[in-house]
């Protein structure tokens, strides 16, 4: 259990977790030792990505402990088995998976469970997900998770989807856990043109905006 609290504290602390989709593996290491010296604790890779599993087994040996890598969309019971079986520190969902929920617990790996509506935030909340991924926050908006977190205190929330470093502050102030932050900070265009230091600063912008105290905590 100390190793699954471990995990969760990578998660939550900064509590910014690029969530990676690419075409190809073959800038992933260098993505990833950006990531690691800006600050970054964990990622999250994702299973649409060519041979998603192997990236993962590569990778978790290159990093060792020094990074919690995860796997994302995972969309059933194959998947998330899949991902399991290549090392996974965690695992992501876009929507309720209670199948993998069962794998996660049983090998002790966090579980952040996807959901849309406040039936399924409730369902997978009492399923036993370790955060629940309200998704897609850009459609959703700030004002709905606002509203999810009165009724529902206990539920550690952890919103992905066209977020935006402008909305950092008001997220972790309104008592995220965590995001997974895609396009505006896994920039297809740095990573193109190799732009290390560009996508550096730009990571230590996205951990300076969460306030000092959920850092400190």
């Amino acid at each position: 259990m100390k190793e699954q609290k471990n995990l969760q504290d990578a998660l939550t602390i900064p509590g910014i977790v690029p969530v990676i989709r690419l075409k190809s593996g073959e800038k992933l290491p260098r993505l990833l030792e950006t990531f690691q010296q800006a600050g970054i604790r964990a990622v999250e890779l994702t299973m649409t990505m060519p041979d998603a599993p192997g990236l993962l087994r590569e990778n978790r040996r290159r990093f060792g402990d020094s990074l919690v890598i995860g796997m994302g969309t995972v969309t059933d019971e194959i998947t998330a088995q899949q991902a399991l079986d290549s090392g996974a520190q965690f695992l992501v969902s876009p929507f309720p998976v209670p199948a993998a929920l069962t794998l996660a617990k049983a090998q002790n790996v966090p579980m952040v469970m996807g959901a849309f509506s406040p039936l399924e935030v409730f369902t997978v909340y009492r399923l036993g997900a370790d955060f629940v991924k309200v998704f897609p926050l850009n459609v959703l908006g700030l004002n709905y998770l606002k509203d999810l977190k009165g009724p529902l205190p206990g539920v550690k929330f952890f919103p992905t989807g066209g977020i935006t470093l402008e909305q950092i502050p008001t997220l972790f102030k309104l008592g995220v856990a965590g995001c997974g932050v895609g396009g505006a900070l896994v920039r297809s265009d740095l990573i193109a043109e190799e732009k290390w230091d560009e996508l550096y600063s730009l990571t230590r912008r996205f951990i300076e905006a969460v306030p000092e105290r959920k850092l400190n905590r």
